[in-house]
């Protein structure tokens, strides 16, 4: 989770040439353009975030030289305002005050940052919570339930130990049923656990030099679910192991972000959104005035399955 939002910026902070590709359009032209990255989740405390600034395209980009150390950075809620502290550990990196607390569900909140005579000011409107009250194994001809999976409410051991759970790879359709949420929509990640577990995904496309790029996290495009209802591909899952599925509810900043911009990638692949069909962009939608970036909030709930090799099945 925390490495997928400190990722989201990443090309948000490079300022462009004035020749330039128009779908490549991710920031001004303007050098010392306020960029922020910060995204709240229901039910969890108030993010670390980070504040950093455009550089000059001419040269190369160090991303500790882009962090704005000086900042006043402050996120207002329910007539209280939280002030922000810089982190010695990593320049343009700010901490919430002490026991901040946990971010409400159905609120708005207001973000700014001050610095050298630069004002940035975003808010967002937390979604109420998602509650998967339900995760199944379809017959991928049929559709038919198979079986009942056993979710975190059972206990954390009993999602990866129970035989429900326990899924070889490609069999069937795994399905989360959760209740229409009245947001712009879904966004989804899936990590496996187990970093040595073997590759499961075997494909005539792909070649050594793909196989060894494959990446144990990865997430979706934004999209919509207005039936509550989302199956996994299975094209998703390069390996096997224990897996974590978590469904974000996003609030229109994050969902307009990352339908906006059809590639996003972190420098270690962890992030993937793409845009809708249909869609076309000239530059991000950022919901950020006085700078560019992204200041947004979700609600999320989570399953968790282990993936069986093929050789589990003969």
């Amino acid at each position: 989770m925390k490495r997928m939002f400190l990722l989201l910026g990443l090309m948000l902070f490079v300022g462009c040439s004035t020749e330039r590709d128009r779908a490549s359009l991710f920031a001004p032209e303007e050098v010392g353009v306020l960029v922020v990255d910060a995204l709240l989740i229901v039910d969890k405390p108030l993010p670390n975030l980070f504040v950093r600034e455009t550089v000059t395209p001419d040269g190369i980009y160090f991303r500790d030289q882009a962090g704005v150390t000086d900042a006043e950075v402050v996120i207002a809620h329910n007539g209280e305002q939280y002030l922000y502290r810089h982190s010695p550990d990593s320049l343009g990196y700010y901490l919430p005050p002490e026991n901040a607390p946990l971010v409400v569900s159905g609120n708005a909140y207001a973000l700014t940052v001050k610095s050298q005579g630069r004002v940035l000011t975003a808010m967002t409107t937390t979604p109420e919570r998602i509650d998967i009250r339900d995760a199944v194994l379809l017959d991928d001809e049929t559709l038919q339930v198979i079986r009942q999976f056993k979710r975190y409410e059972d206990g954390e051991d009993v999602v990866f130990s129970a035989p429900e759970n326990q899924v070889p790879y490609q069999l069937g359709l795994l399905e989360a049923r959760f209740e229409p949420l009245p947001v712009d929509g879904y966004h989804i990640s899936i990590e496996c656990l187990d970093l040595d577990s073997e590759r499961v995904l075997e494909s005539d496309l792909l070649d050594e030099q793909d196989y060894a790029d494959l990446d144990r996290f990865g997430s979706s495009p934004a999209f919509e679910a207005h039936d509550g209802n989302l199956r996994l591909p299975w094209f998703a899952v390069a390996f096997a192991g224990r897996h974590v599925i978590r469904i974000y509810a996003v609030d229109r900043n994050w969902f307009d972000l990352i339908r906006s911009v059809p590639q996003f990638l972190g420098d270690d692949g962890s992030l993937q959104p793409g845009g809708l069909a249909g869609d076309s962009f000239e530059r991000p939608l950022f919901h950020v005035g006085g700078g560019i970036g992204i200041f947004g909030s979700a609600s999320m709930d989570s399953l968790g399955f282990v993936v069986l090799p093929k050789l589990a099945t003969e």
